[in-house]
């Protein structure tokens, strides 16, 4: 039998098969934890896997990875704090109302249904999904795995524009009846929060997402390969602008010119991300996950706009 191929791993420096990995220049370990690719099953024999011939070598940047998702786990410590102030960070409001009623406040509000999306793990994340797609880490608190329809709320109006206000995602028919803030779990609890302040993420560039920790993961798979092609581009120029203005053309209601939110799947997965713009724009927003009476996640609420409070000047 002929000898298998060798190469030099860019990252660790290890020897590994050539063919072992979906990446020329990364050992399968290396590629699986900076681009999301499927590891190598590995299986150690005097050193080296026997299945990719990886030596079990890390570089100073993914060790420091490694340290840094341990610091990112919730700690004792920080979890006993957590549960001293977690009544106070739920959410007063009810925001299932943004989906129930025609008026909230003085503005009439409607809701667009964007389509179902599949959350295969049930480890969720929200981020700006422009800049910050392929870092964000997920919350602590999870949803059933599954396929959820995704609605968003919106405010028509000819004076401020139409504003998408909350976006939820409907894991079951029932009515929430507490709202808790989605957590990370590095969250600063020491920090002292306002009766109106939370914890959230994010915005610099206009847009909102909600998805799942494996469309995190296969979306850095497919972007890690457009790069291999041209390291030039950039997932806003080079992507979702033109996807967004497609998606607005085809689905003109509630959005503009260069559209305002769309439904995209990774491209040969079954992951998708719903993109949606965030309320005001650039900002600081939090998510919620609806419970219900039996205390099972029944929705997952991303909050951009409080109608009442944002809209209480215009007559």
């Amino acid at each position: 039998m002929a000898e298998k191929e060798l190469a030099l791993c860019d990252e660790c420096g290890s020897l590994f098969f050539k063919g072992s990995s979906q990446m020329m220049g990364l050992c399968p370990e290396c590629a699986h934890i900076l681009y999301g690719y499927p590891n190598c099953d590995h299986h150690f024999q005097d050193g080296r896997c026997v299945n990719c011939y990886w030596d079990g070598s890390k570089s100073v940047y993914i060790k420091k990875q490694n340290q840094q998702e341990e610091t990112d786990m919730p700690t004792t410590e920080w979890l006993n704090k957590y549960e001293a102030i977690k009544d106070k960070l739920t959410c007063k409001d009810d925001l299932e109302a943004h989906f129930t009623e025609k008026v909230i406040g003085n503005m009439a509000v409607d809701v667009l249904d964007i389509g179902a999306v599949h959350f295969p793990t049930g480890q969720i994340f929200a981020c700006d999904p422009l800049v910050e797609l392929e870092d964000t880490l997920p919350f602590m608190q999870t949803i059933p795995a599954g396929t959820y329809p995704v609605k968003i709320c919106v405010v028509p109006s000819e004076q401020y524009g139409d504003r998408y206000a909350c976006v939820k995602v409907e894991v079951s028919q029932e009515k929430p009846v507490r709202y808790e803030l989605g957590m990370v779990g590095n969250e600063d609890l020491d920090e002292e929060l306002g009766e109106d302040e939370y914890f959230g993420f994010g915005v610099d560039a206009g847009m909102g997402c909600v998805a799942d920790i494996q469309t995190q993961a296969a979306f850095k798979a497919y972007w890690a390969k457009r790069l291999e092609e041209d390291p030039d581009i950039d997932p806003y120029n080079d992507l979702f602008c033109d996807l967004l203005e497609e998606n607005a053309k085809a689905h003109p209601k509630y959005q503009g010119d260069c559209g305002d939110w769309l439904n995209w799947t990774v491209p040969d997965t079954d992951c998708n991300l719903p993109i949606f713009s965030s309320g005001w724009g650039d900002g600081y927003y939090p998510v919620y996950l609806g419970y219900d009476a039996k205390g099972e996640v029944c929705a997952v609420y991303v909050r951009f706009i409080d109608i009442e409070a944002s809209y209480k000047e215009q007559a």
